[in-house]
């Protein structure tokens, strides 16, 4: 556990700078309109150049089945965009009124996925809101079907309670937990969704993006209030 740690800190060295230079190479390597391309340049970038916090082409798979589910009309809440890759994942699904709504605290994410995003032909499904999660939530208003967590893992439980007060759930609704491996801690997280009596959960074991290092998803259904 410590030596898998040590590297992945090794990997997180520099990563506040790196979708600004995901930007870059995906203007240069990837099929502008193109998602799926996009998708692979980034990929791409993260194996052969430096490491990116994406979910990655392993859960993501597992991310992209559950967003099916939703439905092609669903309305979609993010935490945490990085640079833009779950975010088109999911929003590339979406037809009619579905939307996505990424909440980023990082500026140099904020305007580096805003450009990916673009450069994918996805602006016009997606809204990226630069602030806090903490601060954004109580803003939010409707519904949404689905919620990724992706961003700071100490704040996952609190930021689902937020949205739970901020009646930002329906019955139904699905919330999916990215790094809720042991290597993370999650436990207070996971025994809040387990436990509460709000949600049905499962936990699926897999690794972290473009290494090899256990990492788990939890995929929680809200049952409602």
């Amino acid at each position: 556990m410590r030596e898998e740690l040590k590297t992945l800190v090794g990997k997180l060295e520099g990563i506040e700078a790196r979708p600004a230079q995901a930007l870059d190479y995906v203007r240069e390597h990837a099929r502008e309109g193109d998602p799926a391309s996009v998708l692979s340049a980034l990929d791409d970038f993260a194996v052969r150049e430096a490491f990116l916090m994406n979910v990655g082409p392993v859960k993501g798979k597992l991310l992209e089945a559950e967003v099916a589910r939703a439905g092609k009309e669903a309305r979609i809440l993010e935490f945490g965009c990085h640079c833009g890759y779950s975010a088109i994942l999911m929003a590339k699904h979406l037809e009619g009124a579905g939307r996505l709504t990424s909440i980023e605290s990082n500026e140099i994410s904020v305007n580096a996925s805003t450009g990916i995003i673009a450069f994918a032909g996805l602006e016009g499904r997606v809204d990226v809101i630069h602030g806090g999660s903490t601060e954004k939530i109580p803003t939010l208003e409707g519904h949404f079907d689905f919620v990724f967590l992706d961003h700071w893992k100490s704040l996952y439980r609190t930021d689902l309670e937020a949205i739970e007060a901020a009646d930002l759930l329906s019955a139904g609704s699905v919330v999916f937990a990215d790094n809720v491996g042991s290597l993370f801690e999650a436990d207070e997280y996971l025994g809040y969704v387990r436990e509460c009596g709000r949600y049905q959960s499962r936990h699926v074991i897999s690794v972290v993006e473009y290494t090899e290092i256990e990492d788990a998803v939890e995929i929680s259904i809200y049952r409602g209030a």
